[in-house]
């Protein structure tokens, strides 16, 4: 009996997640959908909303096998405007934490987020030892190797939710090569 009941919970969970995923293409194929699922090889995501793009997001990866609920997390990209006005990255958040601040290295957090990307130009988010965004008290414990939604609402672009990979600083990173010397 025990073991029929087991199948039969297997069965309903395989039905639920064939059922979520049929949704998940579905709302990607169709192309008004904001939301970006990012479940695939690569290490970090990138992605467009208007005429910015954020490249290399990711989130820090564990020291141990996972974050544990509770702890501050750190967020890091690069946005990239190839448009011909300056837009301003002013919101970020996700359900996995109680809100996302800006840092700068280990300066305090700053709960205001304005973060200007000149036309043509980039802002990088990508080093712990300098500006990047930060999750605080993670609302649940969080492995490497899975995925946080996260929402970036940006002045002019609008507002993306991307599914962002945990991972580590082992891979490349994205970063603004420096201006050329005349």
């Amino acid at each position: 009996m025990r073991a029929d009941h087991r199948s039969r919970r297997a069965a309903a969970s395989l039905l639920l997640a064939g059922s979520l995923l049929a949704l998940l293409a579905g709302c990607a194929s169709s192309g008004g959908s904001a939301l970006l699922d990012a479940r695939r090889s690569s290490a970090s995501v990138d992605v467009s909303v208007g005429s910015l793009r954020l490249l290399g997001v990711r989130v820090e990866h564990p020291d141990d096998a996972e974050h544990v609920e509770g702890d501050n997390v750190g967020l890091f990209l690069t946005i990239a405007n190839h448009g011909s006005d300056t837009d301003t990255l002013t919101a970020v958040s996700s359900v996995d934490a109680r809100q996302i601040v800006f840092r700068d290295g280990s300066g305090p957090l700053e709960e205001d987020i304005a973060v200007e990307v000149p036309p043509d130009g980039v802002a990088s988010l990508q080093y712990p030892g300098g500006p990047h965004l930060e999750l605080v008290e993670l609302t649940r414990d969080v492995r490497g190797g899975s995925f946080l939604p996260v929402t970036f609402r940006f002045e002019d672009a609008g507002t993306i939710t991307v599914y962002v990979f945990v991972q580590g600083f082992g891979k490349p990173t994205v970063s603004p090569l420096p201006p050329p010397t005349p």
